[in-house]
């Protein structure tokens, strides 16, 4: 068995292994990694081959975390490589393939996997299996109104529901994110008079669908500026903030409605997440580094202390700042806004946990106490 401990964690971050995540986690500072249980998901690529896709993909988690825990996952079956993944999740011997493809990786946690359909026993049989291999049995609920029988029949035969971690995963709509608070009390509730050594997450993602719609268009359509407010960090709260649950969120955004690959030359949007709201800025200009300096400078010269906690994302946007070319596409400041998030969270949460700590029945939420 793994020996491995929860009492330091205080943000559990769902990415995937695609290159700008991975690149945005692995320059992040190792003492904010151990604060930290990412929550990985192998993403597979058409441009190689069946299940030596998800090794890959594995390697490279392991190799951004260095040795550090982590959390790896499946997610839905894919467009690419379905073949492959049915392999793994097959549920034969409490899904044995799963468990020996995540033993390879040392510091890799198998999430557990319940695919449509899968016989709940054999899913329980695998929470078992993963408890007693790996120290920790780690279950993702998503949607809005989450299944949970199967989850609950799976701790009823752990030999320390201590040793499991929930995660209630409310997905990407801005919209319901805070609608869902109820519903996640209730249940953690019932959990913990239940299973009182139980850990939950709860989870979400309140960036828009149409973040280039927001905010303010001083000089016609371009520049656009904006914050908002990071609703998952307000979910979390109304939940009962960490007197009762511990906090994670999704920490890549990819707009769906933004321009798609290609974007118009000389068009950039960055991201800066700091005191639990999103900042946006978004510049069309004559060339992309044009663009990414004003863009870079707006943020820069509108965050007291920017640049203090020695970031690489910060270094990244100083220097397009002072007009060093840096980004020049999407993913490029995708990596830097993954990293700086990442660095955010796991800076509040501390905070919050501390707050927590010298006063919990005012850090979190009155019926805790």
């Amino acid at each position: 068995m793994k020996d491995v401990s929860l009492d330091e964690v205080v943000y559990f971050p769902s990415l995937r292994t695609q290159p700008a995540e991975l690149l945005g986690l692995c320059e992040l500072d190792r003492a904010r990694k151990r604060r930290m249980l990412p929550l990985l998901t192998l993403t597979p690529t058409p441009r190689m081959p069946a299940l030596v896709d998800f090794r890959h993909a594995a390697r490279q988690a392991e190799e951004v975390m260095r040795s550090l825990p982590y959390l790896v996952d499946l997610g839905r079956a894919p467009s690419e490589h379905a073949a492959a993944w049915r392999q793994l999740v097959d549920p034969a011997q409490g899904f044995r393939l799963w468990r020996e493809f995540v033993q390879d990786h040392p510091g890799a946690l198998p999430g557990v996997q319940a695919p449509d359909g899968a016989n709940p026993r054999a899913v329980a049989q695998q929470a078992v299996d993963i408890e007693r291999e790996f120290g920790l049995a780690v279950f993702r609920l998503r949607g809005a109104v989450p299944l949970t029988s199967g989850v609950e029949l799976a701790l009823d035969q752990l030999d320390a529901p201590g040793r499991a971690l929930v995660v209630l995963d409310f997905g990407t709509e801005r919209d319901w994110l805070l609608g869902c608070a109820g519903n996640a009390r209730d249940l953690v509730l019932r959990w913990r008079a239940r299973w009182p050594e139980l850990r939950v997450v709860v989870m979400g993602n309140s960036f828009p669908s149409a973040a280039q719609a927001v905010g303010r268009a001083p000089t016609g359509e371009f520049p656009r500026s904006g914050r908002l407010a990071l609703l998952e960090r307000e979910l979390h709260r109304r939940v009962g903030a960490s007197a009762r649950v511990a906090y994670g969120d999704h920490g890549a955004v990819h707009v769906p409605s933004e321009p798609g690959a290609e974007w118009p030359p000389g068009l950039v949007r960055i991201d800066y997440s700091r005191q639990g709201e999103w900042r946006f800025e978004r510049r069309l200009r004559s060339t992309v580094d044009e663009a990414s300096q004003e863009a870079a400078s707006a943020i820069v010269s509108g965050a007291r202390g920017f640049g203090e906690r020695g970031l690489w994302g910060e270094e990244a946007f100083q220097e397009a700042a002072n007009g060093r070319a840096f980004a020049r596409g999407r993913e490029e400041w995708t990596a830097v806004r993954v990293n700086l998030h990442l660095a955010t969270q796991v800076d509040e949460m501390l905070a919050e946990a501390a707050a927590y700590t010298r006063a919990p029945c005012t850090a979190g939420s009155p019926s805790s106490c």
